[in-house]
């Protein structure tokens, strides 16, 4: 036989409560339709009825409650590989442009050290370039100052040696003036 909404209802009673619990609803089942214990049992056959049904309905619901966990994993699941997805792509952009900016770098201080080699080169080459002339400049200062002291003296003795040839030149004329007197004397003495 099978078992009936009643007999889960009677579970746990005693024969003797059962049998009683038959008899009411059995003279309850009976009547007008607008009775009372009519009422009262259609009332308990629609409570039986969702009784019954509850645990085929908390089945249902347990199994549409893992479905929807379930898919609420697999969103999640996809969400995060999306996201790990998206991390993953950003960061090997990054990297690539680390890369990129760390080569540049590289290719950027190689060529400043060539260029700060040849600039230590043409500096070196100025400052030599510079000793040389500070060397030139202070030989040619002495040289001046040689030549300069040189025409000083040849000033000195040209301006002496005009003197004396002045003076000779003067004698010279007296001479001349005193040897042309002696002569127009002599001339015309005679």
């Amino acid at each position: 036989m099978d078992e009936t909404n009643f007999d889960a209802l009677c579970e746990g009673a005693s024969p003797q409560e059962a049998k009683r619990l038959r008899k009411i609803l059995s003279e309850w089942c009976q009547g007008d339709e607008d009775s009372f214990p009519v009422q009262l049992a259609m009332l308990t056959r629609a409570q039986w009825r969702v009784a019954a049904r509850m645990p085929q309905q908390l089945v249902v619901a347990r199994q549409q409650l893992d479905q929807a966990f379930a898919e609420h994993q697999r969103q999640a699941h996809a969400a995060f590989d999306e996201f790990t997805h998206e991390i993953d792509t950003r960061t090997g952009a990054l990297e690539q442009i680390i890369a990129r900016h760390t080569d540049t770098t590289k290719k950027i201080v190689a060529e400043m050290r060539v260029e700060l080699t040849h600039t230590e080169v043409a500096a070196k080459r100025i400052q030599n370039q510079l000793e040389a002339g500070v060397a030139g400049w202070q030989k040619a200062q002495t040289d001046f100052t040689t030549q300069r002291d040189r025409l000083v003296e040849k000033v000195i003795e040209i301006r002496n040696g005009y003197t004396q040839q002045e003076w000779f030149c003067v004698i010279l004329i007296l001479a001349a003036v005193f040897t042309f007197g002696i002569v127009i004397g002599m001339r015309s003495a005679r």
